[in-house]
């Protein structure tokens, strides 16, 4: 698989196309410290031309390993893993629930049956199982390589009519900008979209033909937004003061406890990108992720008008989000963007299939 998507890579890069690679998350759970920072390190380890994995909270992470001799079966479905190990802090999963793909490290709990394990010991059967990762998890990367062109044209996309992304004859997406939304082609791979021709026009069809799945340009964003390298803040909102437009309309889980303080910040006092420095305690890297992030969803501006138009809404979707619950005073504390452990905000998210354990200790 590495050999033809190497091929592909090149035949891009020689056809004057950068197929740019997302970063995907990578959760640990109920590995030892020294096992967890050795997957971290071969995990990281990425082949040129192939998506980077970053270890990162298990609840916003695009795929999870899962320390075999850690998990407890409670039922055919139910499991109660140890995490951190030696903790004594356990949470349950239900594999009907999962949503991402998964995989558990030999040894595994008697009478568990499971296709999807590795040996934690052996890198060549991480990077294996890392190899089946990045193919289950084609069309996240796929609507990555859409986000990138997206953003290459952004200019472009604030003058409406609709885009046509082609290869050939064949039609592979449909972005309608004044609806703010995207169609694409369900088998497509992201090199289809990063070699496909673009065609702007006001003229353009919108219609979508029955293989094709819809997309909110704002979920595509945001997508593109929190697994990008590259610095994707507009210039503006490192000056201007900014306000909260709205909350992002996105699955709670999709946040980190970083995405939440900077909405409930500037909700209750707009502020430059200094000042939130300077009130949050953040590293400008990490801000400016973060930001960029909200920016593509949706959720800033830095016309006045906008946001007050839109402070109704907004504190009705904070309060259902709970933002009472979030701990603000980052200042005191190192913002680790790597931690192993399930942050404390999100681990009791009900839209996440990992809960904290009600079994006995």
């Amino acid at each position: 698989m590495r050999n033809v998507g190497a091929a592909r890579a090149l035949w891009a890069s020689r056809e004057g196309v950068r197929l740019e690679q997302p970063v995907l998350g990578l959760g640990l759970l109920g590995f030892s410290e020294a096992g967890g920072l050795r997957l971290r390190a071969w995990a990281a380890q990425a082949p040129a031309g192939w998506p980077e994995w970053r270890t990162c909270d298990p609840h916003l992470a695009d795929a999870w390993m899962i320390a075999g001799d850690s998990v407890d079966v409670l039922g055919r479905d139910e499991l109660v893993i140890r995490h951190p190990q030696g903790s004594g802090e356990r949470l349950t999963l239900n594999r009907a629930e999962v949503d991402r793909p998964l995989a558990f490290a030999t040894p595994l709990p008697e009478g568990f049956a499971s296709a999807e394990f590795f040996e934690a010991g052996s890198e060549s059967s991480v990077r294996q199982r890392l190899q089946r990762f990045e193919a289950w998890l084609r069309p996240l990367r796929t609507q990555f390589a859409l986000g990138a062109r997206l953003h290459e044209h952004m200019d472009q996309m604030r003058s409406g009519g609709v885009v046509h992304l082609s290869a050939g004859e064949r039609l592979l997406a449909v972005i309608d900008i004044q609806r703010w939304q995207a169609a694409l082609l369900i088998p497509a791979r992201p090199v289809d979209l990063a070699m496909a021709h673009w065609t702007h026009g006001e003229q353009l069809s919108r219609d979508v033909p029955p293989s094709f799945v819809r997309l909110p340009l704002h979920r595509v964003m945001w997508n593109y937004a929190v697994r990008t390298r590259r610095d994707v803040l507009p210039h503006r909102y490192r000056e201007q003061r900014l306000y909260l437009r709205r909350v992002p309309r996105l699955p709670a889980h999709w946040f980190d406890e970083l995405h939440l303080v900077l909405m409930r910040e500037l909700m209750d006092r707009p502020a430059t990108f200094a000042q939130l420095r300077e009130r949050i305690g953040s590293g400008e890297p990490d801000l400016a992720r973060h930001l960029a992030a909200l920016y593509h969803g949706g959720a800033l501006t830095t016309d006045v008008d906008s946001a007050r138009r839109a402070e109704a809404d907004n504190r009705r979707s904070i309060v259902a989000l709970r933002f009472d619950h979030v701990d603000t005073d980052l200042s005191s504390r190192q913002h680790n963007p790597d931690s192993v452990a399930p942050s404390s905000i999100l681990r009791e998210a009900v839209h996440s299939p990992l809960r904290v354990s009600t079994s006995a200790q």
